[in-house]
C-alpha cells in the first residue's frame, strides 16, 4: 500500500497506524471474517475493507506492508525553491502579467519559462502549500456600528419608504451610493502564511477617478443602473471628486430618465448632508423624498454590489495612467447595465425585502 505525504497526504506516522490497521484486518480475514463485519469492527470504510481483503487474497498478509510515501519527491532542487520564492516576491507584474495577482497557472508558466519543469496547477497549488503560501484577503468591518440602530432603520424606515402612497411610488425607487474614491482593490493571490501580501502602487499623486451610480427600481420596469464618472488629473480648478452640483446633475439626470418621482435612500457622505444639498433638495420635494442610511451600514446598501463586482472585475490591475484606469472601469460598468438580474442580486443581498412594490 502506498500513501502520499503531500498536501493532505499520509504522514509517517499515520501510514503506520494504518498499516497495523491492515494487519489487524489480515488477521481478521485469515479468522473467516467478512470484510463489512471487518470494516465494522476497525472502523474503516466498506471500500477500504474490501480493497484490503482483495489484496490479501492475492499475496497474503505482506502485501498490506506500506511502501512508503508516494510520488518520486520535488522537481525543484532547495535552490530552486528558494529562487522561486524569490521571484513570487517580486510580484506577477514584474514578469510580464497585467497585474499583481499570482494565479496558479501563472506559476506553473513561471516554473517553466525559469527552470524549464512542468508542472500543472493543482501541483503548483500542492507545492506553494508545502511552502507555506495561501491564498490572502482581508475583511473589513466599521468598529463604530451601531447594531440596535441598524435594526431599528429596517424596522421602521425600511418599511415606510416601500409603503403604498410614498412619494416615489408613481415613479421610482432608487438605492444609491456614491464611491467618493475607488481605491485599489484588493484581490486574492499567493503569499507566505503569516505575512499579509503587500501589493505595490504608485502614490505618485497622477489623479483619481470618482464615481457615483444610482440602482434604479420602478414597478413593472427592469432595475436600472445611471453611473457617472469624474476623473481628476491634479489641474488647477479641476474638481477632486463629486461635490453637490455633481450629485444635483445626477440626480437631475435620473428623473429624467426614469420619468417621475424618485425615493432617494443613500449615506451621510458630506456632501450628501451639507447645507446646499439640503436646500437643494429641499427645493425639489415635489419629485425628490429622501432617506438616510443609518451609519456603518454598507451590507443595508445594494449598491456596494456594484462596488464589489467592480473590485473583482479589476484585481490589482495595472494601468498606464489615469485615463486607462477610467476608461477600464467605464469599461467594465457599462455591462451591468444590462444584467438587471445582477443588479436584482444585489438589492437581494441586503435583505431588504421589495414585495409592496
Amino acid at each position: 500500500m502506498r500513501y502520499s505525504d503531500r498536501s493532505g497526504g499520509l504522514p509517517a506516522a499515520e501510514r503506520e497506524r494504518r498499516q497495523t490497521l491492515r494487519f489487524q484486518a489480515a488477521d481478521m480475514f485469515a479468522g473467516n471474517i467478512a470484510p463489512p463485519r471487518v470494516a465494522r469492527l476497525l472502523g474503516i470504510t466498506r471500500k477500504s475493507a474490501y480493497e484490503w481483503h482483495a489484496l490479501w487474497k492475492r499475496g497474503g498478509k505482506s502485501a498490506l506492508i506500506s511502501k512508503g510515501a508516494a510520488g518520486t519527491g520535488c522537481k525543484l532542487t532547495t535552490k530552486q525553491l528558494d529562487r522561486l520564492q524569490a521571484l513570487l516576491e517580486q510580484g506577477a507584474a514584474a514578469h510580464g502579467w497585467d497585474d499583481q495577482c499570482w494565479t496558479a497557472p501563472r506559476i506553473a508558466a513561471l516554473i517553466a519559462e525559469k527552470f524549464h519543469l512542468s508542472y500543472t496547477p493543482r501541483g503548483v497549488a500542492y507545492l506553494l502549500k508545502r511552502l507555506g503560501w495561501s491564498f490572502q484577503v482581508p475583511a473589513h468591518r466599521a468598529t463604530r456600528r451601531d447594531e440596535a440602530r441598524v435594526a431599528t432603520w429596517v424596522k421602521r424606515v425600511w418599511p415606510a419608504i416601500k409603503a403604498p402612497g410614498r412619494p416615489g411610488a408613481p415613479g421610482s425607487s432608487s438605492p444609491t451610493s456614491p464611491a467618493k474614491v475607488l481605491r485599489p482593490p484588493k484581490g486574492r493571490t499567493w503569499a507566505r502564511k503569516g505575512h499579509t501580501p503587500v501589493l505595490p502602487m504608485s502614490y505618485r499623486g497622477t489623479g483619481r477617478v470618482s464615481i457615483a451610480a444610482l440602482i434604479c427600481v420602478k414597478p413593472g420596469r427592469r432595475t436600472r443602473l445611471i453611473y457617472r464618472t469624474l476623473t481628476y488629473h491634479r489641474r488647477k480648478n479641476e474638481p477632486k471628486g463629486f461635490g453637490e452640483p455633481a450629485f444635483q446633475a445626477l440626480l437631475s439626470a435620473a428623473h429624467a430618465q426614469l420619468g417621475g418621482p424618485i425615493s432617494l435612500v443613500w449615506d451621510s457622505l458630506p456632501e450628501h448632508v451639507s447645507t446646499p444639498m439640503r436646500d437643494w433638495i429641499t427645493a425639489h420635494e415635489d419629485w425628490l423624498q429622501v432617506y438616510r442610511l443609518p451609519p456603518y451600514a454598507p451590507d443595508l446598501n445594494p449598491a456596494e454590489g456594484i462596488w464589489s463586482a467592480l473590485r473583482t472585475k479589476l484585481f490589482n490591475f495595472t494601468v498606464g495612467d489615469i485615463d486607462q484606469l477610467a476608461s477600464l472601469i467605464r469599461s467594465r460598468l457599462k455591462p451591468m447595465q444590462y444584467r438587471s438580474d445582477l443588479l436584482n442580486g444585489f438589492i437581494a443581498a441586503t435583505g431588504l425585502t421589495l414585495d409592496s412594490l
